[in-house]
């Protein structure tokens, strides 16, 4: 009985994660905090693909709530692997520069690339992936125990 518990109010927590993402639209957008999509700052088109994709996502939770997990795990490793690479892209940016010319580094570029917003996103992101990872397990082997 934990257990089922459990499993549900994982997937219940992946889903309002997405059901909260015009929250994030609204902090982004009109007081300038990206905390959801921070690897995509620079592309403000894939940006906001990014966040109708997100939408979607919400919507088909709601819709389909039997699959959420599943949803939610795909886009998390989504958002996921573009922040990866776009931090590991701007990490190699700086081990470049100060190979070249380490005098001559532009420490504000470092600094910049290192926001409060990244750190964010990455911890919450690296958070409902994990969380989604399990409760998506558990809900395909379910799944499979009915059939």
């Amino acid at each position: 009985m934990r257990e089922a518990a459990d499993i549900n109010f994982r997937s219940s927590l992946a889903r309002w994660y997405f059901y909260i993402t015009p929250l994030f639209i609204v902090l982004d957008y009109f007081c300038g905090l990206n905390v959801r999509i921070a690897a995509l700052d620079s592309m403000p088109t894939y940006k906001n693909l990014y966040y109708g994709f997100c939408v979607l996502c919400g919507v088909s939770m709601f819709i389909i709530s039997r699959y959420s997990a599943v949803v939610a795990l795909f886009e998390s490793i989504i958002n996921f692997m573009m922040l990866v690479f776009g931090i590991f892209s701007q990490y190699s940016q700086i081990v470049t520069t100060f190979m070249d010319d380490v005098l001559g580094a532009d420490f504000k570029a470092i600094e910049d690339s290192l926001r409060i917003e990244s750190i964010a996103n990455l911890a919450i992101v690296g958070f409902c992936l994990i969380l989604t990872f399990r409760a998506s397990i558990d809900t395909i082997a379910e799944s499979f125990e009915s059939n």
